[in-house]
């Protein structure tokens, strides 16, 4: 360990499921230990924003244990501590990330990340703006890259279509920017009118209302193929149209798991794709854990230079149950727009 802290630990978190339609205080707040360096690639950082999104607000709902547990994945801090092996990266240094479900959470004053995750946060954002874009960030570029093929270069895929369904959502929010960066004509989905404005301020070509025929609506716009899909909303629901609507040779890409099976069939004669992203699978399982602090890296390098915006929406203030608790309400309504960050 290159340095050291004794600072004392503050986490949130909660001991048995997390049921958000009760009502009164669903967190605790307790001290707890210092984390550790329990790798030479280990930081520890003193965490000082992070942002709730659904994947917290589903962990919480389906926990099954009786352990203390802190959630909370986006992350943005100072470096107070590096392992041995740390490249890059000193005390004192700004970084974002999106952590590791099989480790303690951003929901604590002081957290051990992997520092291979982690990437310098952009110097020209604000806190809370830096917090709301890791995990987003990630899941988006990993997407255009791991499951569509493409690479993140201004114009790559200029010609090309993508439809997003679910574009007002904290995936969809920088999804649609990074496609627009490399070139692709954007067809996302929104239907309320902040929601349609918020999407079409992020660039997106042709909005289309979910709560009505998405084919007939596509029909009007001339389109009866895409090269791209990606479902971030109800994979079932939209599986029929997707594989109708993908070109061949196409690929079609989610992140939200299904109820049922899928049929892959209609994929086969035309040479079509189908991968499932899922951010966590790289830390879960300790392989390409480099390329995720690479891509916030490139982020960075986009929003420092004007080419990408923060998603952030709505800031709580105060490291408290009770705002850790607004911010998992917000989330879990399935009405926000963004990202809803909180500054520690």
């Amino acid at each position: 360990m290159k340095e050291e802290t004794s600072m004392k630990n503050k986490g949130i978190g909660f001991s048995k499921a997390v049921d958000f339609g009760e009502s009164g205080t669903l967190f605790e707040e307790k001290e707890l230990a210092m984390p550790e360096l329990t790798s030479q690639l280990d930081v520890i950082v003193k965490v000082l924003a992070s942002a709730v999104n659904p994947v917290d607000v589903k962990m919480a709902e389906a926990y099954q244990g009786h352990d203390f547990t802190v959630l909370g994945f986006d992350g943005v801090g100072e470096v107070m501590a590096v392992g041995d092996d740390v490249l890059g990266f000193e005390h004192g240094d700004r970084v974002y990330y999106a952590g590791q479900q099989l480790r303690s959470g951003t929901n604590q004053v002081y957290q051990a990340v992997d520092s291979r995750l982690i990437a310098k946060a952009p110097a020209n954002l604000t806190l809370s703006e830096s917090a709301a874009l890791p995990l987003t960030g990630i899941t988006a570029y990993e997407i255009l890259t791991d499951a569509l093929g493409l690479a993140i270069s201004e114009g790559v895929a200029t010609g090309k279509t993508i439809l997003i369904v679910n574009g007002a959502g904290g995936v969809g929010s920088i999804l649609i920017q990074l496609a627009k960066f490399i070139g692709l004509q954007v067809i996302t989905t929104a239907s309320r009118p902040e929601s349609v404005e918020w999407v079409k301020s992020l660039g997106a070509d042709i909005v289309l209302n979910h709560h009505e025929d998405l084919g007939m609506q596509l029909k009007e716009f001339g389109i009866d193929q895409l090269p791209y899909i990606v479902l971030l909303h109800s994979t079932d629901k939209y599986w029929n149209l997707a594989t109708h609507y993908i070109a061949p040779f196409g690929r079609i890409a989610s992140i939200v798991e299904t109820e049922g099976l899928l049929d892959m069939g209609p994929l086969k004669n035309i040479g079509a794709q189908f991968a499932w992203e899922f951010m966590f699978a790289k830390g879960n399982f300790d392989i390409r854990m480099a390329e995720q602090g690479q891509a916030l890296a490139k982020l960075t390098d986009l929003i420092e230079s004007g080419k990408l915006k923060t998603t952030l929406t709505k800031t709580y203030k105060g490291f408290s149950a009770e705002t850790l608790e607004a911010a998992y309400r917000d989330v879990a309504s399935n009405h926000m727009i963004g990202k809803v960050v909180i500054v520690y």
